[in-house]
């Protein structure tokens, strides 16, 4: 079996030298670097420079690039990581164009649960959770004892660096109501946002950094905050990358998500409300060490190694119906294998 992870637009984080704060190069890095380590040979390449055959599974991240492959005759997974389409509603020309690279796929992936509901219309799409590196983001194992918040997080939606998808201002209202210091990391997209909000600016416990930090900074951010704040109004259904590093680092977190998949240390928003979210983390600092405690026990949940095996076996699925080796259908198999 040979993997062709089809570039969705950024280089490679190997090609950059350094890792970017674009989740889908992250999270191909990681499914290459996984893959490699149980001795499935992978490779992220340009679609152009895609020839398959029936021992090549070929996994892509974006919906246009998928057409693309389609109109080829290349058969592809898809995973979708796009979540804008559920914000814009069905009929938007972005729901449509996701619509349509699931049907044409083999199976389809999602990292949030609703959004299968959401693609109604179709029974090819799937839910494979993401994953943490938890060799690299480790616990602080003396825990912070001063009450500081940390939101890691890149705003904006679609180019308009205005919409505010990610909660930085309920984040920011709740700190005010606490009287607390907050921190916002990020990247260049932060600076644009508080160009348009820079009545935000004002708060003086706020620190931003826009300067698309190292992943080393990043993780001294998280273990330098005692609470990691997440209201955002489209990851609900999801825990995101920044939600698993969190709990990789036994870092409590407020935050509005509601996936069947338990996450440890998360005191779940029941609405987007900056007074709800100061009562969640008083809460939260009420009951410290009965919170984080958990959180030290099972932060290997989501580790990427255990993912990328479930993932292995998906791809074999493909493999096997490229090969016709098998009466059932991928999805048939893949029920087996989520199942």
């Amino acid at each position: 079996m040979k993997v062709i992870q089809v570039i969705s637009g950024n280089l490679p984080i190997e090609e950059t030298g350094k890792r970017r704060w674009g989740a889908v190069e992250l999270i191909q890095s990681e499914y290459q670097k996984k893959l490699q380590a149980i001795g499935i040979d992978c490779e992220i390449k340009w679609l152009n420079e895609v020839y398959p055959n029936k021992d090549t599974v070929v996994h892509i991240h974006v919906a246009n690039l998928c057409l693309e492959a389609r109109d080829r005759g290349i058969p592809y997974i898809y995973s979708n990581h796009d979540h804008t389409s559920v914000h814009y509603g069905k009929g938007s020309w972005l729901y449509n164009q996701q619509l349509e690279a699931i049907k044409g796929s083999v199976f389809s992936i999602t990292h949030a649960e609703s959004v299968i509901n959401f693609f109604d219309e179709t029974d090819k799409l799937f839910y494979l959770p993401h994953g943490v590196d938890t060799m690299y983001y480790q616990p602080n194992f003396f825990p912070v004892k001063e009450k500081k918040l940390l939101m890691v997080a890149s705003n904006g939606m679609a180019g308009d660096y205005g919409i505010d998808r990610k909660g930085f201002r309920l984040g920011i209202e709740a700190a005010k109501i606490m009287d607390l210091p907050i921190t916002i990391v990020g990247s260049e997209a932060n600076a644009e946002f508080f160009k348009i909000h820079s009545d935000l600016l004002a708060y003086p416990k706020l620190t931003v950094d826009s300067s698309n930090p190292t992943e080393d900074k990043k993780l001294e951010y998280f273990q330098t905050h005692s609470v990691f704040l997440h209201p955002s109004s489209l990851e609900f259904g999801s825990p995101n990358l920044t939600l698993l590093e969190a709990w990789a680092c036994a870092l409590p977190m407020v935050a509005a998500y509601d996936g069947r998949n338990k996450i440890s240390g998360l005191v779940k928003l029941d609405k987007l409300d900056a007074g709800e979210i100061a009562e969640k983390v008083v809460e939260i600092y009420q009951n410290y060490d009965v919170i984080r405690n958990p959180m030290l026990n099972n932060r290997y949940k989501h580790d990427w190694g255990n993912i990328v095996s479930r993932l292995a076996k998906m791809y074999q699925s493909f493999i096997d119906v490229q090969k016709e080796t098998t009466s059932k259908s991928a999805r048939e198999q893949y029920l087996n294998i989520y199942q």
